[in-house]
């Protein structure tokens, strides 16, 4: 009964707190719960800020060069990614959930960009692409959640944003 007492629970019911879809903002980036980060991270985090701050206009003309500007910036991040693969793991976990943030973002305006085509009477050459990209956002967000998981309680934040983006990803895939 003391431990009760000292909970300040009392008689009270505990509450359940779960997550819900519509109450994850998708735009939100959770923020960097560890101290400070080497290099490499610091320089992902550009690269994958820069490449969400600018999503596809919409307009058919502009969607070459910013679908070959976010190719480079997640070519460049897979790179940096190498460098972090031998530190500490609750920097692998977040810099792999900032990458599938950028799959996301590309996977999201193929879809629409295929879309916008079709309605345009255009064939495009990414028309079916769309699947092969969220299986690496899924992939990564899949490596994320795995890294949370074992990193410890200052990545619930990123926990719940990676597990909410791999739930997600995986019913982009789903027949």
């Amino acid at each position: 009964m003391a431990l009760l007492l000292g909970c300040g629970r009392g008689k009270n019911q505990a509450v359940t707190v779960t997550p819900h879809e519509t109450l994850i903002d998708e735009e939100a980036l959770p923020g960097d719960p560890f101290g400070a980060a080497s290099g490499a991270y610091e320089r992902l985090r550009e690269v994958t800020d820069e490449a969400l701050a600018q999503p596809w206009s919409g307009k058919l003309e502009e969607f070459g060069p910013w679908l070959e500007a976010q190719t480079v910036a997640v070519e460049r991040s897979l790179g940096l990614l190498k460098a972090l693969r031998v530190g500490p793991a609750d920097v692998y976990a977040v810099a792999n959930g900032r990458i599938a943030l950028v799959y996301q973002q590309i996977a999201t305006s193929l879809t629409e960009a295929s879309v916008v085509a079709e309605r345009e009477g255009y064939d495009a050459d990414w028309k079916d692409q769309e699947n092969r990209i969220w299986e690496q956002a899924n992939a990564f967000w899949a490596r994320c959640v795995r890294g949370c998981a074992m990193a410890g309680t200052h990545l619930d934040a990123w926990d719940l944003r990676c597990r909410h983006g791999l739930v997600n990803s995986e019913a982009k895939l789903q027949p």
